[in-house]
């Protein structure tokens, strides 16, 4: 029995089946780019995982507060190798770890966190929680009724302890000076023949020298500052009670005259002050200043 297909049919068959066909292929590859998208994302969280516990990683991360502002100068502490890094004024930090690592992370202002790297890649940052300090109740009273009252209070109180001696540190010396700031030492025969390239260097360079005499006016300036503020016009007029020329002539008087400098204490610079305020008096009656002789001529 034959049956008649018009070309009609015929188009109409082969059209159905190519859309089959595309909506199996449709199929197949949606699930298999699925498989493959799920086979990847698997193994993105298990890469760390799989590592071996000697592989090192570089990791890098980011420190927040609960505001998620960066926080910087905070120490990330690697617990396991005792190293560690510094966050950035945006709060990132890279360091060197191990996949069975742990992160301490400290800040004086948030408290001490303990984070493991395995949890630390999946975020790439972690958020810090403020930390109180409970301070002591303060009294604040009124002291005295002027401030004479308060800087006599004040010179009367004990010295008090710094920091470091409190903590048992070695403390300095403050008349310490390096060797090559040091006159005496820099010229000494026994440099010379130490070390002879250092002692010629010392002495012949003028970069050297500079050094020296920079160092030594920054060191002796409170010194400079209160010889100056001793043999000035103004504290000599109310040693003497001279004023205009006379002032000024004694001043010449005891520059030409005056032994101690900014080395001496004080109380001998005074003492040479009037000492010399005393014969210059004598000098003047007895006409035997320069000054006096110049009137006469």
């Amino acid at each position: 029995m034959r049956h008649n297909i018009s070309q009609i049919d015929w188009l109409r068959f082969v059209k159905s089946c190519s859309i089959r066909n595309n909506l199996d292929n449709f199929n197949f590859m949606s699930h298999r780019n699925f498989l493959l998208a799920l086979v990847a994302l698997l193994f993105f969280i298990t890469e760390l995982q799989a590592q071996s516990p000697d592989t090192v990683l570089n990791l890098s991360g980011i420190i927040y507060d609960e505001l998620f502002i960066p926080i910087p100068a905070t120490h990330v502490i690697n617990i396991n190798s005792h190293r560690g890094d510094v966050c950035d004024t945006l709060g990132i930090f890279l360091l060197q770890v191990h996949a069975s690592d742990t992160l301490l992370i400290r800040n004086i202002a948030f408290r001490d966190t303990l984070v493991a790297v395995t949890s630390f890649v999946r975020n790439r940052y972690i958020i810090l929680q403020r930390k109180l300090y409970p301070l002591k109740e303060a009294k604040v009273f009124v002291w005295g009724s002027s401030y004479d009252d308060f800087k006599e209070a004040f010179i009367e109180m004990p010295m008090q302890q710094t920091l470091g001696a409190s903590m048992g540190f070695p403390q300095q010396d403050p008349e310490y000076v390096p060797m090559e700031m040091d006159e005496k030492a820099v010229k000494s025969a026994a440099l010379l023949f130490t070390s002879p390239i250092t002692f010629f260097y010392q002495n012949f360079n003028k970069q050297a020298k500079s050094a020296r005499k920079v160092y030594w006016l920054e060191k002796n300036r409170e010194k400079l500052e209160i010889f100056e503020g001793i043999v000035n016009g103004e504290n000599l007029s109310e040693i003497s009670g001279l004023s205009g020329p006379k002032l000024l002539e004694f001043q010449s008087f005891l520059v030409e005259r005056m032994v101690c400098n900014f080395n001496c204490t004080e109380l001998a610079i005074y003492k040479e002050i009037h000492g010399l305020w005393t014969v210059f008096q004598e000098l003047d009656e007895k006409g035997m200043l320069k000054s006096n002789e110049k009137r006469q001529e």
